[in-house]
């Protein structure tokens, strides 16, 4: 991940609850003078979603290099300064870890050409429905082509599941069952966590992409973005009711 988070001086309520929850804080650094990143999320009941942003203590995240964390073995540039996401992007490249590019709400601060530059950095990228099309507008290639350029590509789909494109081929990720729909802010972060920890554990794509399912719908269930929980056993039933194996 991003080797240290800039944050404000109004963290002190948040760092306590990464406290309770065992997050380590070893690479967060407090600017003083500022406040931490701001997201507002407006959804309507087709959830569609508009996003206002403040970047905060965000603007600062290129001072921070990827050296300056022991021991990363995997990484990800997701939205963030722009400055900070294009020299994050370079380091981890330089240093041969593997990461994946996340452009998310970010993409607009990028051209065509700085986008095809992150893509050609990055070890896999992945994309919502729309972010995809965007990226396709802007650089001027499909979907196909952009894949080529990476070990994989993934492309969420909301309540359609998603799609990894990988060594020219397709895969159909299903999406998993859910109890309720009751907010769908922060479900791409919880497939991305999906992602990771196959990644970080050698798993197929197959497998991969529907421990990232999963965990998008344990998050949509949820109101606010960090409410849910499971366990292992709790997980594994799920995964098994959905896709008729265990996983973790």
């Amino acid at each position: 991940m991003c080797p240290s988070w800039y944050v404000g001086n109004d963290f002190a309520q948040y760092a306590e609850w990464m406290d309770q929850c065992g997050i380590p804080r070893k690479y967060l650094k407090v600017i003083e003078d500022t406040y931490t990143g701001q997201a507002f999320i407006t959804t309507d009941m087709d959830d569609n979603q508009i996003t206002a942003f403040h970047p905060g203590a965000m603007s600062q995240s290129h001072e921070v290099q990827v050296r300056d964390a022991d021991e990363v073995s995997i990484g990800i540039v997701s939205p963030d300064g722009r400055d900070g996401m294009i020299q994050h992007a370079q380091q981890f490249a330089a240093a041969g870890i593997p990461f994946i590019f996340d452009p998310g709400q970010g993409m607009p601060m990028f051209n065509g050409d700085e986008l095809m530059q992150f893509v050609d950095l990055a070890t896999w990228v992945t994309l919502n429905d729309y972010e995809a099309q965007l990226l396709q507008e802007r650089t001027g290639r499909e979907l196909d082509d952009l894949a080529n350029e990476v070990e994989a590509l993934i492309v969420t789909l909301g309540a359609e599941g998603s799609r990894i494109y990988q060594d020219n081929t397709r895969i159909d990720i299903p999406p998993a069952k859910v109890d309720a729909v009751n907010d769908p802010t922060g479900c791409g972060d919880a497939y991305r966590a999906g992602l990771l920890y196959g990644l970080e554990n050698g798993l197929d794509w197959e497998t991969t992409g529907r421990i990232a399912a999963l965990m998008g719908a344990i998050k949509i269930e949820q109101h606010g973005t960090q409410n849910h929980r499971f366990t292992k056993d709790e997980f594994n039933k799920r995964y098994q009711d959905n896709f008729g194996a265990t996983v973790l």
